[in-house]
């Protein structure tokens, strides 16, 4: 289907590609009713890039005061190997605002899923989760919560190392604090956001990514979890080690949800030893064996 651009947007092209000194002659490679995204080679960047333009004006007005600002104030903070990397925003246009991100060859983890049906848990599953764990762990210890972790907002560079996308419904929060703002994706919510009850927006976020294991191992959506009916998992997979962390990560209850230190310490990820961190903050590498 061929994407629109409006004519605004056709008119800040040509400074983009002089500002960015970069090709920017295709198409968009995605779009949403208020957003367009571009692959272009930027020169000054010395990469290729993702370029996002957003219309202000098509947006409702509390979305682009709320939402839009706190997105914009998280993607500026945030500095993570595995969330995906700003490299510059641009507001200077009345009506349009330009952020330029890094560019993931491999597209995104519904992508991949979509493409091999399911994702063997060992090295590459183990791999991909611990990595998004850790970018998860990063926001959290900096106080901030995502809200919408999803297969759509992870993505895969051209290493094939995951990179956390997409601070939309990202915020501030302050542990013990409840959050009222019912956001989202459906499938990816955890009860208490489904029944529009005060949640821990940290717990949620473990929630979510509860479903990410489950869809990335299983290749299929969980079933409409049920309060206090167990999960169903098909007869051959996954191990039972990671059954026990799904099980855990998508506990109805929040207050007994697994988070962070369960999950690195889990009997399943936890065997995957070769981990050697190079930074006590937060960066590490996997150790190849020839």
């Amino acid at each position: 289907m061929q994407i629109t651009i409006s004519p605004s947007t056709e008119c800040l092209i040509p400074s983009l590609r002089t500002y960015l000194d970069a090709d920017l002659n295709d198409p968009p490679i995605f779009a949403t009713n208020h957003s367009l995204v571009f692959r272009a080679n930027s020169q000054r960047f010395r990469s290729i890039v993702a370029i996002k333009i957003i219309n202000r004006k098509a947006l409702p007005q509390h979305v682009a005061e709320k939402f839009l600002t706190r997105e914009l104030d998280v993607t500026r903070k945030v500095r993570h190997p595995h969330l995906l990397k700003c490299l510059l925003i641009n507001s200077s246009s009345p009506s349009k605002i330009v952020i330029v991100s890094e560019y993931c060859a491999r597209g995104t983890l519904l992508q991949m899923i979509l493409t091999e049906g399911n994702i063997k848990e060992t090295p590459t599953g183990a791999r991909l989760f611990r990595q998004l764990i850790e970018a998860v762990q990063y926001l959290h210890a900096r106080g901030v919560i995502h809200r919408d972790i999803k297969l759509e907002n992870i993505f895969l560079d051209a290493n094939g190392d995951l990179k956390l996308g997409d601070f939309g419904f990202s915020r501030q929060f302050e542990k013990g604090q409840r959050s009222t703002s019912f956001c989202g994706t459906r499938p990816y919510s955890a009860p208490q956001v489904v029944t529009y009850q005060p949640y821990d927006g940290y717990a949620a976020d473990w929630y979510s990514v509860g479903i990410v294991l489950y869809t990335m191992i299983v290749g299929n959506w969980p079933k409409e979890p049920k309060l206090n009916v167990a999960l169903n998992f098909p007869p051959d997979s996954p191990t039972h080690a990671c059954r026990r962390l799904i099980a855990r990560l998508l506990d109805d209850d929040e207050n007994r949800r697994a988070g962070f230190e369960e999950c690195l310490y889990s009997e399943w990820l936890a065997p995957q030893s070769n981990w050697m961190f190079a930074d006590a903050n937060f960066a590490y590498t996997v150790l190849q064996h020839t």
